[in-house]
């Protein structure tokens, strides 16, 4: 604990947090962990066993990487479709202010970029529990990583980008706080504080694709996202939304 002691003082006093020097997945260990209505955290200097979206491994290696999961309890009914974009703007506020850089941006529906590499990975789950909603936001943010660590997706860490490294625990609380207040907005307005930023932060604005979906093949460009959060989808036949980035391939 005395390691992230600096990092307990800049949070907020409602969250129940868990600090661990290794772990096999912050996720997993939230997962079963009891429900409460009271976000709760799982921070850890790395993880051996992490979950990516679709099944992948989530690497990491020891303080290379800012590493959590929150478990926040929403109402029943609040439709939760575009929560990983907020959390990704979250993630991006957060660098904006504490590193004093520009250029970042979202990649529909679960990435933070800067130029064509990945900087942040998000990874959403969601469960019921007694009449609410209770959803694992995993994240990830390249801080400092070693040239020999494999990752398949083409990637950035903060070190190669910035002149000069922030603090790893003042940043990782400001990610930790934003995240929090964000998602209390998105309950109660949905994405419309996100919806007026969008187009400044959409890294796929007019990006051509293609997808099979239901043994039908079809083509279009990209043409930003729905008050739901779907990425819509100009083809010939008209305006498709989609809510699942499984199938999509770049053209």
């Amino acid at each position: 604990m005395d390691y992230y002691s600096p990092l307990k003082k800049q949070l907020k006093n409602d969250i129940e947090c868990y600090f661990f020097d290794s772990i096999d997945s912050t996720n997993s260990f939230l997962a079963n962990t009891p429900f409460t209505t009271k976000p709760q955290l799982c921070i850890a200097r790395e993880q051996t066993m992490g979950k990516g979206q679709y099944g992948r491994s989530w690497v990491s290696q020891k303080d290379g990487s800012i590493i959590f999961s929150i478990r926040k309890c929403f109402n029943e009914g609040i439709n939760l479709n575009g929560l990983s974009l907020v959390v990704g703007m979250a993630i991006i506020k957060s660098i904006e202010d504490e590193c004093q850089l520009s250029g970042l941006k979202i990649k529909w529906p679960n990435d933070v970029y800067f130029g064509d590499k990945k900087l942040a990975g998000i990874l959403m789950e969601n469960n019921s529990y007694k009449g609410n909603q209770f959803v694992l936001i995993g994240v990830g943010v390249n801080f400092q990583l070693v040239d020999k660590h494999e990752i398949e997706t083409s990637w950035v860490d903060l070190s190669r980008i910035l002149t000069k490294l922030p603090s790893f625990q003042k940043l990782t609380a400001a990610i930790i706080n934003n995240i929090l207040m964000l998602s209390e907005d998105f309950q109660l307005n949905g994405l419309t504080r996100l919806l007026s930023q969008w187009d400044h932060y959409d890294m796929l604005k007019g990006v051509r694709i293609k997808l099979r979906e239901s043994n039908i093949e079809f083509e279009g460009q990209i043409d930003g996202i729905s008050e739901q959060g779907a990425l819509k989808v100009i083809t010939k036949d008209g305006v498709k939304e989609l809510y699942s980035s499984m199938h999509i391939e770049y053209i």
